[in-house]
């Protein structure tokens, strides 16, 4: 009878061992990771799709062991980005998914002296931004992805693919935190590839497309650099640039009828910023994780090129990573 009960007691202890282990230890269910994020601007949102997925591929079940909180695209004004961070703070978010250079650089002040880590991403020039100390050592509870300097290659690519292009229109608005750091960042690239930039200010994108339908015959190409105020709509600047006759180019994706794209990735920026989650989720302090920078990829638009007359060289198509037909 001692045997008997010697065993049934090692059997109870297995058992009560294996509750208390899927239990977290101390008889508790595990608490739900709560990620607030936030966007404001639709190009983004890919990024979100490809940031659950990488999550999802690391084990973290939506509605069992990870919540997400997103009320979707905002407007892209300090205020409204500032509230929307506070509600997320409130709602006990234990990190926040900031995506894009503004709503980055607000979330970093609002939520100093707190302990609510900040991962970004894409987002442009994170250093001279303030967004963090260096790429090595981001310090401040904050790190993330950027898209590191891709847009004067990019800008290179569209002057390769149209080597008689000498004066290219960049159209941008002045209230545009993200193009003004943009621009800032390729003040040089003109005079490396033998180009001029035409830099005119818009403040919509009726505007735009009204200045492309109307521009000199001396403007042989378009360049399009982030922009919250024109990414959105950016088919229409598309479709006015294709009915001009114009090449287009961008260093992010906009819409499939950019004849020119070098940039990320937008789903798998989401799928590398969820492994640093998952490296901060396991205990590993996010000022301590280095900024990682994004791949980039060339795409090419052949329907495009078809449309506006464009015959693209062999060799740059060889060079693509994708190729719209």
């Amino acid at each position: 009878m001692k045997l008997v009960s010697f065993v049934r007691i090692v059997v109870i202890s297995i058992v009560l061992g294996y509750h208390l282990a899927a239990c977290g230890g101390d008889g508790q269910a595990p608490r739900t990771f709560t990620i607030g994020m936030v966007n404001y601007v639709s190009v983004l949102d890919p990024t979100i799709e490809g940031f659950k997925a990488g999550m999802a591929e690391l084990g973290y079940i939506e509605g069992e062991n990870v919540t997400y909180i997103y009320h979707g695209v905002i407007a892209p004004d300090s205020e409204t980005i500032k509230d929307e961070i506070r509600v997320l703070l409130a709602s006990d978010v234990d990190l926040l998914f900031t995506l894009g250079n503004l709503p980055t650089k607000i979330a970093k002040e609002v939520v100093e002296g707190t302990d609510t880590p900040v991962v970004f991403g894409p987002i442009m020039q994170p250093v001279i931004e303030g967004v963090v100390e260096s790429l090595r050592q981001p310090g401040w509870n904050v790190t993330g992805v950027t898209n590191g300097q891709g847009t004067s290659k990019a800008l290179e690519w569209l002057v390769l693919v149209t080597p008689e292009a000498k004066r290219i229109y960049l159209p941008y608005n002045p209230e545009d935190e993200v193009s003004i750091a943009v621009l800032d960042g390729m003040q040089d690239a003109p005079s490396q590839l033998g180009i001029e930039l035409v830099l005119a200010e818009v403040s919509s994108v009726e505007e735009t497309v009204a200045a492309i339908e109307n521009l000199p015959d001396d403007v042989d190409a378009i360049f399009r650099i982030p922009s919250p105020t024109l990414d959105p709509r950016n088919g229409e600047i598309s479709q006015a640039a294709i009915e001009r006759g114009i090449p287009l180019g961008a260093p992010l994706t906009l819409d499939e009828s950019v004849l020119i794209t070098y940039g990320a990735d937008f789903f798998e920026v989401g799928r590398q910023i969820a492994r640093l989650v998952h490296q901060i989720r396991r205990g590993v302090e996010p000022d301590s994780l280095p900024v990682e920078t994004s791949e980039f990829f060339l795409t090419i638009n052949l329907r495009t090129a078809e449309a506006i007359g464009l015959d693209i060289p062999d060799e740059i198509l060889e060079q693509a990573d994708v190729i719209i037909r």
